[in-house]
């Protein structure tokens, strides 16, 4: 009988090595995978089960039941519960094989007008005061931020990432690292341009710690270190806060893609694919659910457009 300490440590080993997926994993997938598995293994201890080859699929779905997840969080641990069991049972007779998904639906996301947009981006042009040292820097590093955000569509992460080798000003392009480790250019817009050049320029040079090895990343802290995932989120949320809305990067990464689909000043909006192609999508399915855009929405565009329709 395997110890539930040898079952962990062999999953843990499993994760690293990517388990039985083709596509690389996320560290915080992987991360988050091994804390449902030994929270489930856990609760399936203190109930009586000597091992995890013990395991039934009525077991397994009292533990997630048991432990108040949401269906979300359920769905995930039953994905991170099939590739923890699978070597204990022959295949498709895991246990977690057996039991149906919980369905999940996805949470409704807020909407960031065009007009608010706007007063988001001027906010950031439109300090009252022009600042000087470290504070001006900062204030330039956050207004290129803003304008990659949401001119851009990036997700927090691929801002953080973004090297310097990445920037493209000859094309107005961005070479960007997303999910799954695929890449993808996304044009620049002409505020964004001009935001990251002068925050190259002007601003983060005064950041750079010359004692320290040359960085890469684009975006510095206030030490001169990679801009983490929370300070991003905490630039977006005070600007956000300022107009008297909740949120952070991603409302812009939403507004951006809602917006590049609605057009604006008369002019149409872009192509569902298009937009794909900047979110960085694999499937068009996302981009549709992730923008709101339903079968509706696309048969309607199509009798408009189509010579047929």
């Amino acid at each position: 009988m395997t110890t539930w300490e040898a079952s962990l440590s062999d999953f843990a080993a499993r994760l690293e090595r990517q388990g039985s997926r083709r596509a690389q994993l996320a560290p915080r997938t992987r991360t988050a995978y091994l804390k449902d598995v030994r929270t489930l293994a856990g609760w399936i201890d203190a109930h009586g089960i000597p091992g995890p080859e013990r395991i039934t699929p009525s077991v397994l779905g009292a533990a997630l039941r048991a432990l108040g997840w949401s269906p979300a969080t359920q769905a995930r641990a039953l994905t991170a519960a099939r590739e923890w069991l699978a070597p204990y049972f022959p295949p498709g007779r895991s246990p977690a094989e057996r039991l149906e998904r919980p369905k999940v639906r996805a949470p409704l996301i807020p909407r960031l007008s065009q007009r608010d947009a706007q007063r988001l981006m001027e906010s950031a042009d439109a300090d009252p005061a022009p600042a000087a040292g470290v504070r001006s820097a900062l204030e330039l590093r956050d207004r290129a931020v803003l304008e990659l955000l949401y001119g851009s569509a990036l997700r927090r992460q691929e801002l953080c990432d973004l090297a310097l080798a990445g920037l493209d000003f000859e094309h107005e392009t961005v070479h960007v690292v997303g999910k799954g480790n695929k890449a993808r250019s996304v044009p620049l817009t002409e505020p964004a341009v001009e935001a990251l050049g002068a925050w190259l320029r002007q601003g983060r040079p005064l950041l750079v710690d010359h004692t320290a090895p040359a960085r890469n990343e684009v975006f510095l802290s206030v030490r001169g270190r990679p801009l983490d995932g929370s300070a991003v989120y905490r630039i977006v949320a005070a600007r956000l806060r300022a107009m008297g809305r909740a949120g952070g990067p991603h409302l812009l990464r939403h507004a951006a893609a809602t917006h590049l689909l609605e057009g604006h000043d008369h002019h149409e909006g872009a192509h569902l694919r298009v937009v794909q192609e900047v979110l960085g999508h694999a499937s068009l399915a996302t981009t549709q659910r992730y923008t709101g855009v339903t079968t509706k929405d696309i048969q309607r565009q199509l009798k408009r457009g189509h010579p047929r329709g």
